[in-house]
Formats: C-alpha cells, structure tokens, sequence
C-alpha cells in the first residue's frame, strides 16, 4: 500500500513538472521588464485588492471609518 502511494506521488510530481507553463526568466525588474504589447493600443495593468469591501457588507464610507477608531486613527479622504 505504501509503495503504490509513493508511486503515485513521484509520478504526479514528474508529471507536473513537464507540463506546466515554461518559466522565462527576465533580466531586468520592474517597468523595463514590462511587455508594453503594441504602440497603437492601450496597456492597461490590472491590480486586484482584496482589502475593500465596496458595497458588501460596508459602504466605501464606513470602511475607512469604521467603529474600532481607537487602532487606526488615519482616514482616506
């Protein structure tokens, strides 16, 4: 039981080894690294932020002041 267990593992990492997406490597970091894409189009970067919580369970008023003032006295205005 052990051993076909262990198979099983060792395979599933071989596996996923080879067919994952290829890993390249840039040799600069940041805004040069960018692929700016084509010159006529617009490049736009998505960002997602988790912190917000706009309109679920606070409105985008109450989250930046909310009921525990007395942690964090800093409002976004």
């Amino acid at each position: 039981m052990h051993i076909l267990l262990y198979s099983a593992i060792v395979l599933s990492i071989v596996i996923s080894g080879y067919s994952g997406a290829p890993f390249k490597s840039s040799d600069s970091c940041g805004y040069n690294a960018c692929n700016l894409g084509q010159s006529n189009k617009l490049n736009v970067h998505i960002v997602p932020h988790t912190h917000d919580d706009v309109g679920w369970l606070k409105t985008v008023d109450q989250y930046f002041y909310g009921a525990r003032n007395d942690i964090q006295h800093a409002g976004v205005q």
